[in-house]
C-alpha cells in the first residue's frame, strides 16, 4: 500500500465530465464495444481480484456489486466462491450480465435501502463506477444506503477514478460521516495511467 506524496489532479476530460449521465455515454453501440473489449475485461478482472484481496472475506459470503455493468467483476466474485449480486441502472448492460448467467438487478445505487429493504450483505463492492456520482447529497445517500444493507461489521471496498486528490478526500470524509472507518489504498501512486484508488472500509 502506498500513499500519494503530493497533490494531483487529472487533466484530461473523462466521460463522466463530458456526459454527466452514464445513460448518455453508454449507448447500445458503446455497450457492445465495451462488452467485446478484452482489454476492458482483463482490467476489470484485475480490479475485482484486488478488491477481494482488500476484503479478506471468507468464501460463501454475500456480496453486492454496485455499478456492475456487463458483469466483468460480478463474474469474478461468483467464480471465486462468493454469493454475488450485481446492481446497475442501465438495463442494456444488465442484459449482457444475464447472458453470463449472473445474478443482477436493475436499480439506482442511491436507493439501496428501498431496493434491498429486507436483505443484508457481508460486503459491498464497486469498480469503476463511483466517479459518475459528483453531488455531495448523492454520495451521502449512497454511503447511507450501503451502511443500511451491510451486516454489522460488514466491509466495503470501492475502486473509482476521482478527478483529484481533493475529490478523493471529499468522498472519504462523506463515508466516514455515515459510519465507516478504514483507509484509502492507492496502487501505483506515481503513475497516473496505472494508478488505482480504493476506499477500503468497515461499518462501525
Amino acid at each position: 500500500m502506498s500513499m500519494v506524496k503530493k497533490r494531483w489532479k487529472v487533466k484530461i476530460e473523462r466521460p463522466e465530465e463530458v456526459y454527466g449521465d452514464p445513460s448518455l455515454y453508454y449507448t447500445e453501440e458503446e455497450i457492445e464495444r465495451y462488452t467485446r473489449s478484452g482489454g476492458m475485461r482483463r482490467a476489470q478482472e484485475r480490479i475485482a481480484h484486488r478488491i477481494l484481496e482488500l476484503l479478506e472475506l471468507k468464501k460463501g459470503s454475500r456480496l453486492l456489486d454496485l455499478g456492475c455493468g456487463v458483469g466483468f467483476t460480478t463474474k469474478v466474485y461468483q467464480e471465486e466462491g462468493y454469493e454475488a449480486i450485481g446492481l446497475d441502472i442501465l438495463p442494456k448492460m444488465l442484459e449482457k450480465a444475464k447472458e453470463k448467467g449472473l445474478k443482477v438487478r436493475e436499480g439506482d445505487m442511491r436507493e439501496l435501502s428501498k431496493l434491498f429493504e429486507r436483505e443484508e450483505f457481508d460486503a459491498v463492492v464497486s469498480a469503476s463506477a463511483l466517479q459518475w456520482m459528483k453531488e455531495r447529497e448523492d454520495l451521502k445517500k449512497l454511503a447511507s444506503g450501503i451502511r443500511y444493507v451491510l451486516k454489522r461489521g460488514g466491509k466495503l471496498v470501492i475502486q473509482f477514478y476521482p478527478k483529484s486528490e481533493e475529490e478523493l478526500w471529499k468522498v472519504a470524509r462523506i463515508f466516514k460521516g455515515q459510519g465507516f472507518e478504514g483507509e484509502i489504498v492507492i496502487d501505483n501512486p506515481d503513475n497516473p495511467r496505472k494508478r488505482r484508488i480504493y476506499l477500503s472500509m468497515k461499518a462501525k
